[in-house]
Order: structure tokens, then C-alpha cells, then sequence
């Protein structure tokens, strides 16, 4: 029996309406969205489809458009093809004033640069999480009073390009999902990484606190794509990727629902920033002694 494209619509509207709109699992990024998304706070803009069995088939290839779906690209894949054409340089150089402004906040809870050996006297030690060419890992490894910094990243093509620049550094593909360091350190930063872990980023937060850092540990990250800031939020259309939406007060409380204190949140890089932009969501918050 031949149907009619009304009748495919409304076997395909009832599919959904029996079911979450939102499933989403991180381990599998080729996951389908509406053409023209909802925007739906704490949301992670991504729906799959279904077999008439109930299972997934959010990897199969389909058209954009022909059944008004279409499929989202991983992350790394696009990271690593920005490494290829010099855009992972543009992103340092437009970061630069907000890591800066990060940074120097983080430090100074960690005691820099007068009371660096709280705690040991060998200074202190940094992971930088999704560090792309690794500019922010050497950064924090040229801070006076830092012993080690690693860079960790899910692109192959990111982490090349950070060892061509420095063959001496520690740098890793991993995936942030599931990876934990040999040794915890005093200092995670990360930055424009934290919205693509979907539905994994609390339990990325958690292992970030309760196994990356040392007690008194800081966490230091910075997200341009978050629910005040409107412009951002067409960038999973542009880009064709997932990314979780979440407001300011939604950012403080998964911090601290992950077992972070003394959580700091602002708007970093706003003296530079184009007439009433929203600036960088800049947070820092502390694993406590």
C-alpha cells in the first residue's frame, strides 16, 4: 500500500508524541534533529529515531530534508578539521582575553603566586580539558610556580598540531567521558568544551571533582554558548552539532550538585567585547580541603 506524505507525517508526529523528544546518548553523536530545532532550556537539542522494534537508529545515513531530519557531526570531527585549516590559531587568539581573566582567578585561589606551596613545596600541577593546540596548557605550564600541565583532547587532528608546536609537551587524545589521570592535580581548565558533553557532562563534572583534582583543587572553565546569551544559540544549526543549553543559575547548580564550593560565576572579556555582547560565562569553583 502506497502512503501518502500526510499519512507518513502523522504515523511519524504520533512516534514522537509517545515518546521523549530529548533522548540522547553522548556516545554516539550522530544523533538527528528537527530542521528547525525547539529551544528548550537544559536541553540537549537532539532527537532520534526509531525502528518499529523501539531500537535507536540515530547512526543510519539520511538526507537532510527528506523526512524533515537531519544528522548532527561529532565534535571532534569538526575540531579536527578547524585544526587543518588554521582556525584552532583564530580560536586562541579570540579566547585569549577570557582564559587570561580565568586564569588569573583560578590561581589565586590556588594560593598563586605567594602562598603556591600551601600544600607541597613542588608547586602545582594543571590539566587543561579540551585544549585543542594545547595554547592554554602551555600558558599554564609558563606560569611561574607550575610544575606540570597536561593537554587532553578528543580531536587527533588538534593534538598533532599541539605536538608540531611543542614536541616537549604532554598532550593526549582522549575521551573526556570516560578518561581519569594517573595523578590528580591542583588545576582543571577548560574552555568552549563543556556544552558538547550532552547528558554526560554531570558525570564529567563529577569525575572532575571527585577524581581529577586534589582536595582545595579549582576548577576553571569558560563557555561562549549558554542560554542568555542568544546569538549562540543558532550555533548547533550553523555547525551542526549538539550543544546543551543551559542558563547561568542552570551552570551554578550542576557545579554544585557535583560537589563543587565557593562556585563563581561572571562575564569575562566584556571591556572588548562589541556593543552588548554577552561576553564569556566565566566560572570557577573549588574541591573542598
Amino acid at each position: 500500500m502506497m502512503l501518502t506524505p500526510l499519512c507518513l507525517m502523522s504515523r511519524l508526529s504520533r512516534k514522537l508524541k509517545n515518546r521523549n523528544p530529548c533522548m540522547y546518548t553522548l556516545s554516539s553523536l550522530s544523533l538527528y534533529i528537527p530542521i528547525s530545532p525547539f529551544y528548550a532550556s537544559s536541553s540537549v537539542r537532539a532527537c532520534s529515531t526509531e525502528t518499529s522494534s523501539g531500537a535507536s537508529t540515530g547512526d543510519e545515513e539520511r538526507k537532510a530534508g527528506d523526512d524533515g531530519f537531519k544528522k548532527w557531526r561529532k565534535p571532534q570531527d569538526v575540531f579536527h578539521e578547524w585544526s587543518l585549516d588554521g582556525r584552532d590559531a583564530r580560536m586562541a587568539a579570540g579566547h585569549a582575553e577570557a582564559v587570561a581573566e580565568i586564569l588569573g582567578e583560578a590561581l589565586s585561589q590556588i594560593g598563586y603566586p605567594v602562598h603556591v606551596n600551601i600544600n607541597r613545596g613542588d608547586g602545582f600541577t594543571a590539566i587543561d580539558a579540551g585544549c585543542g593546540n594545547g595554547w592554554v596548557a602551555r600558558k599554564i605550564k609558563g606560569t611561574p610556580g607550575c610544575r606540570d600541565a597536561i593537554g587532553v583532547d578528543g580531536a587527533p587532528g588538534m593534538i598533532e598540531r599541539a605536538k608540531e608546536i611543542d614536541p616537549e609537551g604532554k598532550y593526549e587524545v582522549v575521551d573526556l567521558k570516560t578518561w581519569n589521570p594517573k595523578e590528580q592535580v591542583d588545576l582543571v581548565h577548560s574552555m568552549e568544551v563543556l556544552y558538547y558533553l550532552g547528558d554526560d557532562l554531570e558525570n564529567v563534572l563529577n569525575r572532575i571533582h571527585s577524581t581529577w583534582l586534589r582536595p582545595g583543587g579549582v576548577l576553571a572553565a569558560g563557555v561562549d554558548f549558554y542560554l542568555e546569551h542568544k546569538e549562540s544559540l543558532e550555533w548547533p544549526d550553523i555547525h551542526n552539532v549538539k550543544m546543551r543549553d543551559l542558563s547561568e543559575r542552570e551552570w551554578k547548580k550542576i557545579l554544585e550538585d557535583s560537589g563543587f564550593e565557593r562556585v563563581k560565576l561572571w562575564r569575562a572579556a566584556r571591556a572588548s567585547a562589541d556593543n552588548g555582547a554577552a561576553g564569556t560565562l566565566a566560572m570557577v569553583a573549588i574541591k573542598a580541603r
